[in-house]
């Protein structure tokens, strides 16, 4: 078990000091050197697209080296297990791939369609590296739906950590609590390398959060957020490429990013609804809506961690007893409905009020 295993604590701690370093000198390295470049213009936020001058877009960049730097550099890890060096293989590839489309986008701003179709082409290389859901526990066989719907799990979730970067500390914020759950999750049921990437990508995460709290320094940008929310998606699928197939591994990770899925699901609805493009911009995402209410940025951030954190506990439950399993799955997603629904009427009845 990874909590017992001597390398868990100084891999945590190498990945948090190793990007709080790097956090530190990207920002002071960026505006100190770079503000009069006009060709790196884009990696300063300025004051008319944040309002806060001197706000570095390039944290991803901290992240994701020092991420790959303690993946490969960590003792022990290629013997852990017979695909393992396939699958560790396929994360840094498609990190790295979904990494430089980042930057390409922070830099160039890259058309909406160009993302989506290097996304997709990301995530079918992915499927054949080994990441991939063929079932859906042990009453669906997927069949040729496999790759969609692993195609559909991997896309989304990088887009959806990508739409709700919008405040200082909320993305990294949502990415270090699904780390952590799903961390304890994986070291109850005994599997070290998902825990083993989950601890490693909260160490990274912890260290950029130091500078990214409000106000940040240094924000994630495409540069983080995309790469970020693949990574994860290949977290949760880990186990699956190991052949297990419990219900646990399906359900955890829907409820612990249960706050970017609904953000997201929710603004595509809502685009598609009023008859334009799924991928254009608008100020209703739940932060959006919570400033809106009069909640300052940084209670909105508290706000929406708080409910995930809430998720999250619930979706410990079940991980810690297996015996409630199948009676728990069908109560639990209608309970996470109940409350869905609860929240959605909650914010629009609260700006209706606010309006009249």
């Amino acid at each position: 078990m990874i909590a017992n295993h001597p390398i868990s604590g100084p891999t945590f701690l190498a990945a948090y000091l190793l990007t709080l370093v790097l956090s530190g000198g990207i920002a002071y390295t960026t505006i100190v050197f770079l503000k009069g470049d006009s060709r790196l213009a884009k990696l300063i936020h300025t004051q008319v697209n944040t309002g806060k001058p001197g706000v570095v877009s390039f944290g991803g960049v901290a992240v994701m080296v020092s991420f790959f730097f303690t993946l490969w550099t960590a003792p022990y890890l290629l013997s852990l297990h017979p695909d393992y060096n396939t699958l560790f293989l396929g994360i840094t590839l498609g990190g790295a791939l979904m990494f430089l489309l980042g930057i390409y986008d922070d830099l160039v701003v890259a058309r909406p369609w160009t993302k989506l179709v290097a996304q997709i082409a990301i995530a079918i290389g992915l499927y054949y590296f080994g990441f991939r859901i063929d079932r859906i526990g042990d009453w669906w066989e997927l069949g040729p739906l496999s790759p969609v719907v692993t195609v559909l799990w991997i896309v989304g979730i990088s887009n959806s950590l990508n739409l709700i970067d919008g405040k200082d500390g909320l993305a990294g914020g949502l990415i270090f609590l699904s780390c952590l759950t799903l961390t304890l999750v994986y070291l109850e049921r005994k599997i070290f390398g998902p825990s083993f990437l989950s601890v490693i990508l909260s160490g990274s995460v912890f260290g950029f959060l130091l500078f990214n709290y409000p106000p940040a320094k240094i924000i994630l940008g495409d540069t983080g957020s995309l790469p970020l929310g693949l990574i994860i998606s290949l977290v949760t699928l880990l186990p699956l490429a190991q052949g297990f197939t419990d219900e646990i591994y399906y359900l955890i990770p829907v409820v612990t990013l249960l706050v970017p899925i609904t953000d997201t699901i929710w603004a595509f609805v809502r685009r598609v609804s009023k008859g334009i493009s799924p991928f254009s911009r608008d100020a209703e995402h739940f932060h959006h809506r919570l400033e809106r209410l009069g909640q300052t940025p940084t209670k909105t951030i508290f706000i929406l961690l708080g409910i995930a954190f809430y998720f999250d506990l619930w979706s410990l439950i079940p991980a810690f007893n297996i015996n409630l399993i199948p009676k728990f799955t069908p109560i639990f997603f209608i309970f996470i409905v109940v409350h869905l629904v609860f929240l959605i009427t909650w914010l629009r009845r609260k700006e209706r009020d606010l309006k009249s």
